[in-house]
Protein backbone atom coordinates (compact mmCIF):
# COMPACT_ATOMS: atom_id res chain seq x y z
CA UNK A 1 0.00 0.00 0.00
CA UNK A 2 1.26 3.19 -0.74
CA UNK A 3 1.76 6.57 1.46
CA UNK A 4 0.53 10.04 0.26
CA UNK A 5 1.73 13.68 1.48
CA UNK A 6 -0.48 14.44 3.76
CA UNK A 7 -0.25 10.98 5.53
CA UNK A 8 3.47 11.72 6.23
CA UNK A 9 2.66 15.25 7.28
CA UNK A 10 0.00 13.62 9.64
CA UNK A 11 2.41 11.35 11.12
CA UNK A 12 5.04 14.31 11.22
CA UNK A 13 2.60 16.57 12.97
CA UNK A 14 2.04 13.90 15.51
CA UNK A 15 5.61 12.95 16.13
CA UNK A 16 6.07 16.92 16.77
CA UNK A 17 3.25 17.32 19.28
CA UNK A 18 4.53 14.53 21.00
CA UNK A 19 8.29 15.41 21.33
CA UNK A 20 6.49 19.20 22.55
CA UNK A 21 5.08 17.27 25.24
CA UNK A 22 7.86 15.29 26.16
CA UNK A 23 10.23 18.32 26.27
CA UNK A 24 7.74 19.87 28.35
CA UNK A 25 7.57 17.19 30.82
CA UNK A 26 11.17 16.33 30.88
CA UNK A 27 12.40 18.33 33.57
CA UNK A 28 13.08 14.93 35.70
CA UNK A 29 13.70 15.69 39.89
CA UNK A 30 14.46 19.36 38.21
CA UNK A 31 16.99 18.06 36.26
CA UNK A 32 17.77 19.78 32.36
CA UNK A 33 16.59 16.87 29.60
CA UNK A 34 20.38 16.84 28.76
CA UNK A 35 21.74 16.24 31.85
CA UNK A 36 18.87 13.55 32.90
CA UNK A 37 20.03 11.69 29.72
CA UNK A 38 23.69 11.47 30.40
CA UNK A 39 22.71 9.73 33.56
CA UNK A 40 20.63 7.30 32.37
CA UNK A 41 23.15 6.46 29.18
CA UNK A 42 25.87 6.03 32.36
CA UNK A 43 23.66 3.72 34.30
CA UNK A 44 24.86 0.21 34.22
CA UNK A 45 28.21 1.26 32.45
CA UNK A 46 31.30 1.06 35.57
CA UNK A 47 34.06 1.33 33.23
CA UNK A 48 32.05 4.99 31.88
CA UNK A 49 32.47 6.36 28.55
CA UNK A 50 34.35 8.54 26.32
CA UNK A 51 32.95 11.93 26.09
CA UNK A 52 32.91 12.11 22.72
CA UNK A 53 31.54 8.39 22.61
CA UNK A 54 28.90 9.97 25.05
CA UNK A 55 27.89 13.26 23.00
CA UNK A 56 27.71 10.48 20.08
CA UNK A 57 25.59 8.25 21.72
CA UNK A 58 23.11 10.75 23.23
CA UNK A 59 22.97 12.76 19.77
CA UNK A 60 24.56 16.08 21.28
CA UNK A 61 27.14 18.64 20.17
CA UNK A 62 30.49 18.22 22.51
CA UNK A 63 29.84 21.78 23.37
CA UNK A 64 26.47 20.97 24.99
CA UNK A 65 27.52 17.87 26.67
CA UNK A 66 30.48 19.82 28.35
CA UNK A 67 28.27 21.73 29.66
CA UNK A 68 26.32 19.42 31.15
CA UNK A 69 28.96 17.33 32.54
CA UNK A 70 30.24 20.80 34.67
CA UNK A 71 26.83 20.60 36.47
CA UNK A 72 26.87 17.35 37.16
CA UNK A 73 30.42 17.19 38.12
CA UNK A 74 29.45 19.62 40.81
CA UNK A 75 26.36 18.03 42.00
CA UNK A 76 28.86 15.39 42.58
CA UNK A 77 27.22 12.47 40.47
CA UNK A 78 29.54 11.79 37.88
CA UNK A 79 33.72 11.63 37.97
CA UNK A 80 36.04 12.95 34.99
CA UNK A 81 39.28 10.57 35.01
CA UNK A 82 41.84 10.59 32.33
CA UNK A 83 41.55 7.86 29.80
CA UNK A 84 44.57 5.62 30.11
CA UNK A 85 44.39 4.67 26.63
CA UNK A 86 44.80 8.55 25.17
CA UNK A 87 45.62 11.52 27.41
CA UNK A 88 43.94 13.62 26.09
CA UNK A 89 40.50 12.31 26.36
CA UNK A 90 38.59 12.20 29.47
CA UNK A 91 36.34 8.68 30.95
CA UNK A 92 32.41 9.46 32.63
CA UNK A 93 31.30 7.59 34.53
CA UNK A 94 28.69 7.88 37.75
CA UNK A 95 29.56 8.02 41.31
CA UNK A 96 27.84 6.11 43.86
CA UNK A 97 24.99 9.37 44.37
CA UNK A 98 24.77 9.92 40.51
CA UNK A 99 23.79 6.10 40.31
CA UNK A 100 21.02 6.53 42.74
CA UNK A 101 19.49 9.19 40.38
CA UNK A 102 20.06 7.36 37.54
CA UNK A 103 17.87 4.50 38.83
CA UNK A 104 15.74 7.02 39.87
CA UNK A 105 15.21 8.35 36.49
CA UNK A 106 14.99 5.10 34.80
CA UNK A 107 12.20 3.99 37.08
CA UNK A 108 10.02 6.69 36.78
CA UNK A 109 7.07 7.43 34.82
CA UNK A 110 7.77 10.94 33.51
CA UNK A 111 8.52 11.61 29.93
CA UNK A 112 7.87 9.29 27.30
CA UNK A 113 7.69 6.46 30.24
CA UNK A 114 3.99 7.85 31.58
CA UNK A 115 2.85 7.58 28.20
CA UNK A 116 3.52 3.67 27.12
CA UNK A 117 2.83 2.54 30.41
CA UNK A 118 -0.82 1.19 29.07
CA UNK A 119 0.28 -0.07 25.86
CA UNK A 120 0.27 -3.91 25.64
CA UNK A 121 2.97 -5.82 24.17
CA UNK A 122 1.48 -5.93 20.71
CA UNK A 123 1.50 -2.33 20.46
CA UNK A 124 4.83 -1.88 22.24
CA UNK A 125 6.62 -3.92 19.75
CA UNK A 126 4.64 -2.09 16.82
CA UNK A 127 6.61 1.30 18.25
CA UNK A 128 9.43 -0.61 18.84
CA UNK A 129 9.32 -1.65 15.12
CA UNK A 130 8.93 1.53 13.97
CA UNK A 131 11.67 3.45 16.17
CA UNK A 132 14.21 0.71 14.80
CA UNK A 133 13.50 1.94 10.94
CA UNK A 134 13.35 5.81 11.95
CA UNK A 135 16.67 5.79 13.71
CA UNK A 136 18.54 3.89 11.03
CA UNK A 137 16.64 6.54 8.42
CA UNK A 138 18.06 9.24 11.11
CA UNK A 139 21.57 7.47 10.84
CA UNK A 140 21.52 7.57 7.06
CA UNK A 141 20.89 11.51 6.76
CA UNK A 142 23.93 11.92 9.28
CA UNK A 143 21.29 12.78 12.04
CA UNK A 144 22.32 10.60 14.26
CA UNK A 145 25.38 8.30 15.15
CA UNK A 146 25.29 6.68 18.34
CA UNK A 147 22.11 5.10 19.16
CA UNK A 148 22.94 1.09 19.60
CA UNK A 149 19.98 -0.82 17.83
CA UNK A 150 18.94 -4.02 16.69
CA UNK A 151 18.46 -3.10 13.37
CA UNK A 152 22.30 -1.35 12.95
CA UNK A 153 23.99 -4.59 14.52
CA UNK A 154 25.74 -7.15 12.98
CA UNK A 155 24.01 -10.12 15.05
CA UNK A 156 20.64 -9.27 13.96
CA UNK A 157 18.87 -11.34 11.78
CA UNK A 158 15.48 -10.32 10.96
CA UNK A 159 12.49 -12.96 10.12
CA UNK A 160 14.86 -15.18 10.06
CA UNK A 161 13.19 -18.10 11.70
CA UNK A 162 9.42 -19.45 11.27
CA UNK A 163 8.25 -18.79 14.84
CA UNK A 164 5.83 -15.88 13.83
CA UNK A 165 5.70 -14.89 17.36
CA UNK A 166 9.50 -14.48 17.35
CA UNK A 167 10.47 -14.06 14.08
CA UNK A 168 13.91 -12.25 14.44
CA UNK A 169 16.95 -14.04 15.54
CA UNK A 170 19.68 -12.42 17.71
CA UNK A 171 22.80 -14.20 16.93
CA UNK A 172 24.93 -12.88 20.19
CA UNK A 173 22.61 -14.92 22.69
CA UNK A 174 21.83 -17.15 19.94
CA UNK A 175 17.67 -16.71 20.56
CA UNK A 176 14.83 -15.83 18.91
CA UNK A 177 12.93 -12.78 19.18
CA UNK A 178 9.82 -10.78 18.81
CA UNK A 179 9.40 -6.99 18.00
CA UNK A 180 8.79 -6.20 21.76
CA UNK A 181 11.94 -7.46 22.13
CA UNK A 182 13.43 -4.93 20.02
CA UNK A 183 16.58 -3.62 21.84
CA UNK A 184 16.82 0.49 20.79
CA UNK A 185 19.79 0.56 23.48
CA UNK A 186 21.54 -2.37 23.86
CA UNK A 187 25.19 -2.72 25.74
CA UNK A 188 25.80 -5.90 23.63
CA UNK A 189 25.41 -4.06 20.42
CA UNK A 190 28.40 -4.38 17.53
CA UNK A 191 28.00 -2.39 14.73
CA UNK A 192 27.50 -4.34 11.48
CA UNK A 193 29.10 -3.20 8.04
CA UNK A 194 27.28 -1.36 6.12
CA UNK A 195 25.53 -3.48 3.23
CA UNK A 196 24.74 -5.90 5.83
CA UNK A 197 22.44 -3.54 7.88
CA UNK A 198 20.98 -1.97 4.16
CA UNK A 199 20.14 -5.90 3.68
CA UNK A 200 18.68 -6.06 6.98
CA UNK A 201 17.00 -2.72 6.79
CA UNK A 202 15.36 -3.89 3.42
CA UNK A 203 14.34 -7.68 5.29
CA UNK A 204 12.89 -5.72 8.32
CA UNK A 205 10.42 -3.56 6.19
CA UNK A 206 8.95 -6.44 4.63
CA UNK A 207 5.68 -8.46 6.25
CA UNK A 208 5.63 -11.11 8.14
CA UNK A 209 6.07 -14.24 5.94
CA UNK A 210 2.99 -16.19 6.25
Amino acid sequence: MSTSNDQRRQAAAGLDQLASLVRAQSWSKDLPPTQAAVLRALEGVPAGQRARQLAERLGISAASLSDSLKVLETKGWIERLPDPADGRAAIVRLSVEGGKMAQELLGGEGGMAGLLKRLEAEDLGALLRITQLMVYEAQQQGLATGPRTCLGCRFFQPYATQDRDRPHFCGFVQKPFGDADLRVDCAEQDPGKKQQVAANARRFRQAVPQ
